[in-house]
């Protein structure tokens, strides 16, 4: 007999997988973005627990009178709470943050367990408000990670066990409460993970976004408007404190013979070759772009006239010692024209694009596969 659908232990193997998973996507940057996204919300919930917590005293009055009057002082710890909102304004480690909250939440359940032992019967008709605890992570938890959560259900869900064990709430029942608490503990972590997830789709179809508007869809590097502003950010910062940049601007040499040889197909491979190659050159803080067809440019902050030379130099000779693949796996050489310039005082950002694209034209003139930076040329 064939048995269809997935059998127990992949079922287990996909949720662990899928788990994992979960928690390694959860980098910095992305906790960064998921605090400031729901940390309106979350404080919001936090002050509608404290004016809930410390309500519920009527509920304590309806169920023992008597009793209630001792547990008007346990339900005002439940305003600690109010201190949420300030602690989102100005705590700045979401670490310290996560585990502030997950100690002060846990305290008012604490004191929940002591008003239910100061109530006749309250371990029977009280057992349903630790639900409330269930439910906090899927909502004032979710400006935090997916272990968060995960611990913070867990040790609400054991700390009344906890509590009992130790003498502390008697009248407690294990059974009853593991039977109806658990179930709803296994279901909170599940919607944190299905929610996380979600969460993560939509953060990184963001980012995809984002990077779509900065960069060159076919080379990976910035595109022409980001090399604007990006330059305009370093003329900026020259401006500012006179910290010299330097700019290239590079060319494909004959790359319209490689288009009409090979094809336009063979034209973009060059293209996206190039760009690896000039991303492997440089330094990480130096920023290369895409500029036009075949055309690229590379603002390099904090190098003088020398450093540019050098830099290009080394990017023309890694070109020419290359030997790149075109679709069907024909290899050819390619050869780049450079032009430098560096930022001068009393020049503007377009003087210096225009001498550094004088530059890169003066060496297709004087035969390509060349540098050249104001007059000075080199091979």
């Amino acid at each position: 007999m064939v048995q269809s659908g997935m059998k127990i232990p992949d079922l287990r193997r996909t949720l662990a997988g899928f788990f994992a998973r979960s928690v390694a996507d959860e980098d910095d940057a992305f906790l960064r973005k998921k605090l400031e996204d729901h940390r309106g919300f979350a404080s919001a919930m936090y002050v509608l627990g404290a004016l809930l917590g410390s309500g519920l005293w009527v509920w304590d009055y309806v169920t023992d009178p008597v009793g209630a009057r001792q547990t008007v002082g346990l339900r005002m710890v439940f305003l600690i709470f109010l201190l949420a909102p300030w602690l989102f304004r100005h705590v700045r480690s979401t670490r310290m943050l996560a585990v502030l909250l997950v100690v002060l939440t846990l305290m008012t359940e604490a004191a929940y367990i002591e008003i239910l032992t100061k109530l006749k019967m309250g371990m029977v008709y009280g057992i349903g408000g630790f639900m409330y605890y269930m439910l906090l992570p899927p909502l004032a938890f979710q400006a935090f990670s997916i272990r968060t959560n995960v611990a913070f259900v867990l040790l609400s869900a054991a700390l009344p066990h906890l509590f009992a064990l130790a003498g502390l709430a008697p009248g407690f029942h294990h059974l009853q409460y593991a039977v109806l608490l658990w179930p709803a503990a296994m279901l909170a972590i599940l919607i944190q993970f299905f929610y996380a997830k979600t969460y993560k789709e939509r953060y990184d179809f963001e980012k995809r976004l984002e990077k779509m508007s900065y960069t060159d869809t076919l080379s990976g590097l910035y595109n022409r408007r980001s090399f604007m502003e990006l330059l305009g950010r370093e003329y900026e910062r020259f401006e500012r404190n006179g910290t010299p940049f330097s700019l290239l601007i590079i060319d494909i040499d004959l790359f319209k013979r490689i288009n009409d040889t090979y094809g336009h197909p063979a034209g973009d491979a060059a293209i996206a070759q190039i760009a690896a190659l000039i991303k492997s050159e440089t330094r990480e803080m130096d920023l290369a772009a895409r500029i036009g067809g075949e055309e690229f440019a590379v603002v390099l902050p904090d190098s003088g006239p020398a450093q540019a030379a050098m830099a290009a130099e080394r990017i023309r000779k890694a070109a020419e010692t290359a030997e790149f693949l075109l679709p069907g796996g024909r290899r050819v050489r390619i050869t780049l024209s450079i032009g430098t310039a560096t930022i001068r005082e009393g020049m503007s950002r377009s003087d210096i694009i225009k001498r550094a694209d004088d530059a890169m034209y003066r060496a297709k003139r004087g035969g390509r596969n060349r540098v050249e930076s104001w007059g000075r040329s080199q091979k």
